[in-house]
């Protein structure tokens, strides 16, 4: 398949987002409430919501606010290779959702944002490990549609989960860099 139909095609992170949406509207209309299966740092039931606590939003305002990003930022990796974004996806999960239950607060975490800020960090450090210029016009769009959200580092209101976006970010780097050093192997 040709590059500008795999930029054409329906970027995957969107049958993700419509799963979050999906849940949303069974807990907004249906009167479910999954906010329990959000990560309760260092207990096990936490640890097993680690792959469910992304999917899960805390109402339709924070879904919202993670709608957009998630969906550009994913799109964008996949504009890459799209079995990158499934594997950067997969490992910000498990690597950021880690990093959330062993130092979060005492409550539930729950909500793609830690994704969010993973894909932010995984594109600039990419560029940076890989140097390429693809890449690097690649992170230099992301800082423009989205370098406020270092911002988020900093946010430490109670309803805020800083150290998900924390996680998701350390993550994101994490991942870039082994990514990079297999591809330096395999070369």
């Amino acid at each position: 398949m040709s590059k500008s139909v795999a930029l054409l095609r329906i970027p995957d992170a969107l049958y993700l987002l419509v799963l979050m949406w999906i849940i949303q509207v069974a807990q907004t209309f249906l009167g479910f409430e999954f906010g329990t299966y959000g990560i309760l740092p260092r207990t096990t039931d936490g640890l097993w919501h680690i792959v469910l606590a992304p999917w899960i939003h805390h109402g339709v305002w924070h879904l919202l606010s993670n709608s957009v990003p998630f969906l550009l930022l994913g799109w964008l990796i996949q504009s890459k290779e799209r079995v990158l974004f499934w594997e950067v996806t997969l490992l910000l999960v498990i690597v950021g959702g880690l990093g959330t239950w062993g130092f979060g607060s005492s409550a539930y975490h729950a909500g793609a944002s830690g994704i969010v800020f993973g894909y932010w960090a995984y594109l600039l450090a990419d560029a940076y490990y890989s140097r390429s210029p693809k890449n690097i016009i690649l992170a230099t769009v992301t800082v423009f549609l989205y370098g406020g959200l270092i911002l988020g580092l900093v946010d430490v209101r109670p309803h805020i989960s800083w150290i998900g976006h924390a996680s998701g970010m350390a993550a994101g780097v994490l991942v870039a860099k082994l990514a990079n050093r297999v591809k330096a192997k395999q070369a």
